[in-house]
């Protein structure tokens, strides 16, 4: 049973009484004595609301939540083949040093699974940005983790061990969606889709995905926005089954934050190096996603323990699934649960369209018969994407579909 407290772990201890501008950034002190185990250090960091620790016993209390989050849901099975998502951010190198650390332990500590890496490569320029170098000293700082890489957009039989990879051309998205949300939303999807192949073609049942809580907070509010609302508790939980061939995806790393990753990133001397990959997003107001992301951002600056707030709300939400004998149908993109029914709220956004649409032909006497009508058709159109999915559809320049 864990022996950390209710003020150690968990939502931040005392991070309701934080004041309106207070920072959230904290402190790294050069030297003093650790509040914790009493030694003398050349290096303490002081969390918020934590006392200060020497780099043993910060790394320790990190690393425990590391290990918490996996154990108190016995979501992973011993031996299990497992795939390891990395972007060159901050986080993902956070969450492959837990996992190397977790798997060099003595057999009593050691997390008993067997790990393989794979970077997604999304560069938009061949010349500037080339991840490789850093793969390649992550590779060798990291053994005996094999790495492989997959050009996003690519067939999945198309990836490669790291040492054998090469591109030879940027990518260059085939779609092209009116709107930086839905293309921003679309690729997401597609990326999920290609982690699942990629994972089922290594054979492996679980999939890590290094996500914190204030990215987590984002995504729930953002699939909210979004109109995915139906799937926003798997967006955030800690474990997401939609990933084909029953494949799971977990997200050890959901109770850590991102002052804590700032400072596990400055006591292992990690380096970051993910790459720019949307060249479409100037400002910060240029998407949902990316306004969501300020948004969320200044609260954590601000109001952190509003942020904490909104990432446990995620938490506490369940999924609606009915309990039928028949196997439920999924969308085909983003392989949510279909809501079979008709819904007044769907129904009443199909019918603002529909009389944007129709225009002047609304002072005919059937309009309202026929708005209903044309609205019910909408829905009843496109059967197999739910209603997010539809949304990019819509987006679409060309006649082309999902």
């Amino acid at each position: 049973m864990c022996s950390i407290g209710e003020d150690d772990f968990g939502d931040e201890g005392a991070t309701h009484a934080m004041l309106p501008g207070s920072s959230a950034t904290g402190t790294v002190i050069s030297a003093g004595s650790c509040n914790k185990c009493g030694l003398i250090s050349n290096a303490l960091y002081k969390l918020n609301f934590r006392a200060a620790e020497c780099h043993e016993c910060f790394l320790s209390y990190t690393r425990h939540k590391f290990r918490a989050s996996l154990g108190a849901a016995k979501a992973l099975p011993r031996n299990a083949e497992v795939l390891l998502l990395v972007d060159g951010s901050a986080e993902s190198l956070v969450l492959l040093d837990m996992l190397h650390f977790a798997q060099t332990q003595n057999t009593f500590k050691r997390l008993h699974c067997n790990a393989r890496v794979l970077y997604i490569d999304a560069r938009l320029d061949l010349i500037n940005d080339d991840p490789l170098p850093s793969l390649l000293e992550l590779q060798g700082r990291y053994p005996p983790f094999q790495f492989y890489v997959v050009q996003l957009g690519a067939d999945p039989g198309s990836m490669q061990p790291l040492e054998d990879y090469s591109v030879s051309k940027a990518i260059r998205y085939g779609k092209k969606l009116r709107s930086l949300t839905a293309h921003q939303d679309y690729w997401q999807q597609q990326r999920k889709g290609l982690i699942g192949a990629v994972a089922a073609q290594l054979q492996c049942s679980h999939v890590f995905e290094p996500s914190v809580s204030t990215t987590l907070a984002t995504q729930l509010l953002t699939s909210v926005a979004l109109g995915r609302g139906g799937s926003v508790a798997l967006d955030v939980a800690l474990l997401d089954d939609r990933l084909q061939d029953g494949i799971k995806l977990l997200r050890p790393l959901k109770d850590l934050n991102e002052q804590e990753v700032t400072f596990y990133v400055h006591a292992q001397k990690l380096h970051p190096f993910k790459m720019q990959v949307d060249e479409n997003a100037p400002s910060s107001d240029a998407s949902l996603q990316n306004l969501t992301r300020a948004f969320v951002t200044n609260l954590q600056l601000n109001y952190a323990s509003t942020v904490s707030t909104v990432f446990r709300t995620g938490d506490k939400i369940a999924l609606n699934r009915q309990q039928t004998e028949e196997t439920p149908l999924t969308c085909a993109l983003c392989q949510s649960i279909l809501d079979c029914g008709v819904s007044d709220t769907l129904l009443a956004i199909e019918y603002s369209r529909a009389v944007s649409e129709m225009g002047v032909a609304l002072h005919h006497n059937d309009s309202v018969e026929a708005l209903e009508q044309r609205a019910k058709q909408r829905l009843s159109a496109t059967t197999d994407l739910c209603h997010a999915c539809r949304n990019i559809q819509d987006e679409l320049t060309s006649d082309t579909s999902l």
